[in-house]
Formats: C-alpha cells, structure tokens, sequence
C-alpha cells in the first residue's frame, strides 16, 4: 500500500512540474472549506512574479502599462509619462492580485519581496494639490480623478489593513473614502458620479464598489456613517440602474435622466458582493434573495457552453471579454460561496481558470492573452497590465474555499 501511494504521488509531482508545457487534464476536486488549493495559488504567485518581472520599472518606481515595453532601454523617460507607465486602474489591477495572494500565500517572503514597491508607486498617485486629496488617474501634472479608480484602490486598502494592521492603509482608504464621498450629491434623488469633472453620469461602476468599499470600513471600525450610506447607495442603485426583467445592472444614468443600458459583468458582480456584505451586516434576508438572483443571472448571460478546441473538453466557460471586468465579477460569486457553497457556479469559474492557464498563457514569458478561451485577438500584441493583474487575482481569489 505504502508501494502505491509514494508511486501516485511521484505522478503527481511530475504533472504538476510540467505545468509550464500546458499540462495534461486534472479533474478538479472539491476542497475542503476553507482550505487553499496549492495548485491555483502557485499559478497566482507565478503570474504575480511574471508581472513584476516584464513590467516593473526601478528607473522610477512605477508600473509600464503594456508589455513590450522599454524597460531597460534609454527610451524610457526619466519622469512618468501617462502613455508609458500604467495609468491608476492599470496599476490597480496589480494591486488587487497582490491584496488577493498575500490573503492566503503561505510563502513567507511575498509580502517583504513587493510590498515597499508597491506603497511607492501607489503614493505617486496622490494628488494633495486638490481638495479633498485623492488619488489620480496619472502622477504628472494632467491629473484627471475618477471616483471608482479610486474605488478600487480603496477596496484594496481597506482588506490589506485588516490582514497587515498597517496604519498606512487605513490612513489611505479614509483618504480614498472623503475623496468619493466629495462626488455624492442629491442629483438624481442620490448616488455618485462617475468623475470628478465632468459630473455627467452616475455609473453602476461607482456606485456598487463604494457600497462594498463602505461595508468594508464598517467592518473595521463599526461606524454607522458606513453601514447607512452603504445601505443608501445600494438602494439607489438598485432602484435606479437594476433592470427589473433579467436582474442585471445597466451601466449609468446620465444627468439628464437617460439611462446607458449596457451591462457589463464588473457592475452585476459588485452588486452581487455588495448584497451579501449587506446580509452579512443586517441580517436582512432581502440582501441574501437580491444576492441570489443576480447571481443567478450572472451565470446565464456572462458565462457560455463551450467545447475548447484543444482539448476537446466541454463545460461553461466564462465568456471572452474583460478579463479585469471578469474577475470584478467573480468576487461577488467566490463571497456568495463562503455563505453557501455552490459547485455549478465555482466549477465553471476553475475550468475556466484551467482552461486559461493552459491554452491562453505564453510560455515564452509567463503572460496571458486576453480570453479565457485561448481565442487569440490583436489586443494580445500588447499584454495590457490590467489583464495579467486580473489574472493573477482571480487564480488567488478562486484557490480559496
């Protein structure tokens, strides 16, 4: 018996060794709640180190935001030009797969290893030129400020205080919240602008990440102030941008009371996340039922049967699309499976992340093209930041139970 078990796990270890060379299919097996799935979280840790690797600059301490680039070349400019270097949400994508890794990495030297670099360029962000402070979308003088940038940041500050108990993050995330709260006003009986100026549209984009974003800070300090602009917000926004006949979220009302009616994967899934803060909070078993509803209509209209063309597996995958929009998504499905597990929604999502690793990533550096599906597109010429960023965070966010 011994005999047999040291011989599968020999099996074991060379197919996991090989994952670089597009490894053969693994069932995917259940794991046990709250436990973390090796394999997944070492494919996190890789993507995270190959993103440092291809679009790190030390020459100023930011983020290039594509790959090519010129790194190492004279080419790059002494100071940040915001055609070069990542804009805030590039980078943001970055800084959410490190929050999600060093949430259950158990290698000791990730945090010690990116940490400081990453405090470094987030802070060439700030602007305390304008009133309130807050971070902008570039870190030279044209300094456009977009709330749910910022958002995503903020969402960002408020989990690594809770899991570092580093000052500096908290010190920020109250930043990034009197920054948002400066973009609230009555105008369309409430909500938040998308941008700082011009004030023309109230987004889905903003509105359901501050709703998270308020959740979270009331989770730390247990202030009132955001439990009810939380709960405020969502009705708002439920209210204003939620189509009643299929449960998903428009994009935005414009000022003048026309509606945008495009839905995107990213606005549904924070909604979805931000219901079950909300439950989690109140105990209101109408959170938990929105939740579930929009959930279920994530998975109808953002999520495809498909039969890959390498393998010849069949199963629903996530559709072709933003991949960052992808994993906003995904949040809200991994939060509402800590509440109740759900196989059909996870198993999608993981043979989706398989898939990917396996026929959508490069092995000459690490990087990922575009679509879950392996489908190549021109876009995939030029590895926008925000997509390996998203990547590496859902790998992290889908190896945990």
């Amino acid at each position: 018996m011994k005999k047999i078990f040291l011989f599968s796990l020999l099996i074991l270890i060379a197919l996991y060794s090989c994952e670089d060379s597009y490894p053969p299919i693994i069932p995917l097996e259940p794991i046990v709640k709250g436990s973390v799935d090796t394999v997944f979280m070492k494919r996190a840790e890789q993507t995270f180190d190959k993103i440092f690797q291809h679009y790190w600059s030390n020459k100023v301490e930011l983020m290039f935001g594509s790959y090519p680039n010129s790194l190492g070349t004279p080419s790059e400019p002494n100071s940040p030009q915001h055609d070069v270097h990542a804009y805030l949400w590039g980078f943001g994508g970055v800084f959410s797969a490190f929050n999600a890794i060093l949430q259950y990495t158990s290698n000791e030297d990730f945090r010690r290893t990116y940490e400081s670099r990453l405090k470094k360029s987030l802070d060439q962000y700030m602007n305390t030129n304008k009133t309130p402070a807050g971070y902008g979308c570039f870190v030279f003088d044209y300094d456009a400020r977009l709330y749910d940038d910022a958002l995503w940041i903020g969402i960002d500050l408020a989990d690594l205080y809770q899991y570092t108990n580093d000052e500096y993050y908290i010190e920020n995330a109250k930043i990034v919240w009197n920054f948002v709260m400066s973009g609230k006003d009555s105008n369309l009986g409430g909500g938040i602008y998308w941008q700082e100026s011009p004030r023309d549209s109230k987004n889905t984009c903003v509105n359901a990440p501050a709703i998270v974003f308020a959740m979270k800070l009331y989770q730390l300090t247990k202030e009132d102030i955001y439990l009810n602009t939380a709960e405020e917000l969502y009705q708002w926004t439920k209210q204003t941008l939620q189509d009643p006949a299929d449960y998903l979220y428009w994009d935005n009302i414009g000022i003048d009371g026309d509606i945008g009616t495009a839905k995107f994967s990213y606005n549904s899934g924070q909604m979805l996340q931000a219901g079950l803060l909300l439950y989690h909070a109140t105990k209101n078993e109408q959170y938990l039922s929105d939740a579930k509803d929009v959930a279920a209509a994530c998975y109808q209209n953002f999520f495809t049967d498909f039969t890959s063309s390498y393998s010849g597996e069949q199963f629903k995958i996530i559709k072709d699309g933003s991949l960052w929009f992808n994993a906003i998504m995904v949040r809200g499905f991994v939060e509402l499976n800590q509440l109740e597990e759900n196989g059909v929604y996870m198993t999608a999502i993981r043979k989706s992340l398989d898939h990917a690793w396996r026929y959508a990533r490069e092995e000459a550096n690490g990087l990922f093209n575009a679509n879950l599906s392996g489908n190549k597109t021109e876009e995939d010429a030029n590895k926008d930041i925000l997509y390996q960023g998203a990547i590496a965070e859902l790998f992290a966010r889908v190896a945990v139970r």
